[in-house]
């Protein structure tokens, strides 16, 4: 005798849903193609006299004087990997010419590069930041 499959309207809605789910669930966890590994997912976080920024993509940035030591996060975006990723970082924070360092400041990564961060409490950038931001 053969068993016949499960009627689909005596399954459990919750067994429907985790049924179609797990195929996608499945390609999330795949290496990419070719085997290359993952590319850093850890967001670039400064904190600075008790506020935590968030970094953009702008290196150009008009600084202005010292304001004191920042500390960016560590990263450890593949955990269990093998190595410790990447410890908090010291850093020294600058203040952006016409913006409040309360809403953005600069972060030195390097002698002559100078990374954009603004506040995590910032919810649309004033017009001095969106000069600096948007080239057109």
């Amino acid at each position: 005798m053969k068993a016949s499959p499960p009627r689909l309207d005596r399954l459990p809605v919750w067994a429907l849903l985790a049924a179609s789910l797990a195929p996608l669930a499945m390609g999330c966890t795949e290496e990419p193609s070719g085997g290359a590994a993952p590319e850093a997912s850890c967001a670039y976080v400064v904190e600075y006299d008790g506020r935590r920024y968030l970094g953009r993509a702008e290196t150009d940035v008009p600084v202005g004087k010292s304001l004191g030591a920042a500390t960016r996060a560590g990263c450890d975006d593949t955990p269990g990997d093998g190595d410790d990723g990447e410890g908090p970082a010291l850093m020294t924070a600058f203040a952006v010419r016409g913006v409040d360092p309360g809403v953005a400041i600069a972060v030195a990564e390097d002698t002559d590069a100078y990374r954009l961060v603004v506040a995590d409490t910032v919810k649309e950038l004033p017009p001095e930041l969106r000069q600096l931001t948007d080239p057109s």
